[in-house]
């Protein structure tokens, strides 16, 4: 879309990492106006000195920022950066952000953004695609960086893209790697580095899938990739990427094909295949226990595993080959630390007389017809993880 200097003022909300000073500086190229609202701890210092306007703002601010683009006339919003997922849990959120998110039977990007979406709407903004002003950063079809991709290589990319269709289309994360038709690792609440961490490291060379949600809203939550992707995958012996063409960012391109040509990791574009085991949507849920149960029927179908662990609407962690004890230990792993503080943040607004449900529990579900071993109850007790039987809603003791 082409925006009007003369008529239309931008407004960025603005995380971490390189992709909001892009937006801007293509936006000031155009020669339209642009109002900065960053997010406190994340956003970067360059960012300031770019915008027309600019003030920070905490994450869960909605009223805030709200009058700050109104104040200034704002017409258009971009989102660009990202947010500490983390920040689900431990964000103050103003009452209309807590009048938003009792809106949600489920939180993660999609819904999270897709309710800022439709609330921008509601004070008039136009919500642009955060793709806006980055189409020369989204490449095409083909070789990118690195050697030459290989038949197996690229037979073994076709299937993961398959599966991280799968899995996004679940709402669980957007990548996920792979050795041959193994899903070893699938991506969750903590992002891509940790699905590197936990899918690499290897004796045998592994594939990095990277893929949008079938229907994705590309207003928000666009997959990225940079040096830090490649610094990652150099560490845990990833040495094949692939990803969506013309739906994913990359950032620093000379830098990541130089990097890729030094350490022989093959970097490619690709559409994803329309083949293979097509899921439907997640029916809507009451409980996390019902979100847990479905998301391990859907994994298990797909064969990458039979159970999923779930947090006050979020997707924690999902099982992958090698078993639910990983998933389990990833869980615990993500959660630990911020146990005191959801506790702590709970205690306080009751305190301020801020109405506030106590931290929801870990709730583990497995597919129907799996039993849970002894030691995996054990396990989830040691967690903190609430497992579910199969046979009812019930915790296993």
């Amino acid at each position: 879309m082409q925006l009007d200097p003369q008529r239309h003022i931008l407004g960025v909300l603005a995380g971490a990492g390189e992709y909001p000073r892009l937006v801007i500086e293509g936006a000031r190229r155009a020669g339209v106006r642009v109002v900065c609202a960053g997010f406190r701890g994340a956003v970067g210092r360059e960012i300031p000195p770019l915008c027309d306007a600019f003030k920070r703002f905490r994450v869960g601010a909605v009223e805030a920022p709200t009058r700050f683009f109104a104040e200034q006339g704002v017409t258009h919003v971009l989102m660009a950066g990202q947010i500490k997922p983390a920040c689900i849990y431990t964000m103050w959120p103003d009452a209309t952000a807590r009048r938003l998110l009792a809106q949600l039977q489920r939180r993660n990007a999609h819904t999270l953004f897709g309710a800022v979406c439709r609330y921008g709407a509601e004070q008039g903004w136009q919500v642009l695609p955060s793709t806006t002003f980055m189409e020369p950063y989204m490449p095409g079809v083909g070789h990118i960086a690195g050697p030459l991709a290989s038949p197996e290589q690229l037979e073994e990319a076709r299937h993961g893209l398959v599966l991280a269709r799968e899995i996004a289309r679940l709402d669980i994360g957007q990548s996920l790697v792979v050795h041959g038709r193994q899903a070893v690792c699938v991506e969750a609440f903590k992002g891509t580095n940790e699905c590197l961490r936990e899918g690499g490291g290897r004796p045998y060379a592994t594939t990095l899938c990277k893929v949008t949600k079938p229907g994705h809203d590309m207003r928000f939550d666009v997959p990225c990739i940079g040096l830090d992707t490649i610094r990652h995958c150099v560490r845990f012996n990833v040495r094949h990427i692939v990803i969506e063409a013309g739906r994913t960012i990359l950032f620093q391109r000379e830098k990541v094909a130089a990097l890729c040509a030094q350490h022989g990791i093959t970097l490619h574009a690709l559409e994803v295949p329309e083949e293979g085991v097509l899921l439907p949507e997640l029916p809507p849920t009451d409980s996390d226990a019902a979100h847990a149960r479905a998301l391990a029927r859907a994994m298990a179908r797909l064969g990458v595993g039979c159970s999923a662990v779930v947090c006050d609407g979020v997707v924690i962690a999902v099982e992958d080959t090698e078993g639910p004890f990983k998933c389990l230990r990833r869980a615990g792993a993500y959660m630990r630390r911020l146990r005191l503080v959801r506790l702590v943040n709970w205690l306080v607004r009751l305190l301020l007389g801020i109405p506030s449900a106590p931290p929801a529990p870990m709730v583990m579900a497995l597919a129907p017809g799996v039993e849970p071993l002894p030691e995996l109850c054990r396990a989830a007790r040691r967690a903190g993880v609430q497992l579910l039987s199969a046979a009812s809603g019930d915790s296993s003791r």
